[in-house]
């Protein structure tokens, strides 16, 4: 009594698929994602001398009135959980040391439209024109996202 039947139509299925799996192993798929052109993730302040700061940084008169409550162009703002403040020269500083100084800044916002990273700026960084510093209405959170708002 012979129980091993010839081989059936599954048995040639798998069989097939194994070839096909191990032939589209030889065979290079690219990677569409990689082929657009890289943006720049500086602003203007790099080609003076500056610091690096990301796409979507916003520019504004800033001052310390009582932590987390900060003025921010006129108008009062918060800092976010985790916010931190940059000197001129890169290093933190506490938003107690500050209180009641005003400073040429730029700045981050998180999801929530508090302020995430503030950087105080040097005065070759300050030198560099941004445009939301003329317009404070290009201050409000949702346009942040918006790239080209803010390079010239």
């Amino acid at each position: 009594m012979n129980r091993c039947k010839t081989p059936t139509n599954a048995l040639s299925f798998i069989a097939f698929c194994a070839a096909a799996a191990s032939l589209a192993g030889l065979f290079c798929l690219s990677a569409h994602a990689q082929d657009e052109v890289p943006r720049p993730q500086t602003q203007n302040e790099s080609l003076v001398g500056g610091r690096n700061f990301p796409i979507g940084t916003l520019r504004g008169k800033f001052m310390v009135v009582d932590a987390p409550d900060v003025e921010l162009d006129g108008k009062v703002d918060r800092l976010g959980a985790g916010a931190r403040i940059r000197s001129p020269q890169n290093m933190l500083v506490m938003p107690g040391a500050i209180i009641g100084q005003k400073y040429l800044v730029n700045y981050t916002r998180d999801a929530a439209g508090l302020l995430r990273e503030v950087w105080i700026l040097t005065p070759d960084e300050a030198m560099a024109r941004r445009e939301s510093l003329d317009k404070p209405l290009l201050n409000i959170w949702p346009f942040t996202s918006n790239d080209t708002v803010n390079t010239q």
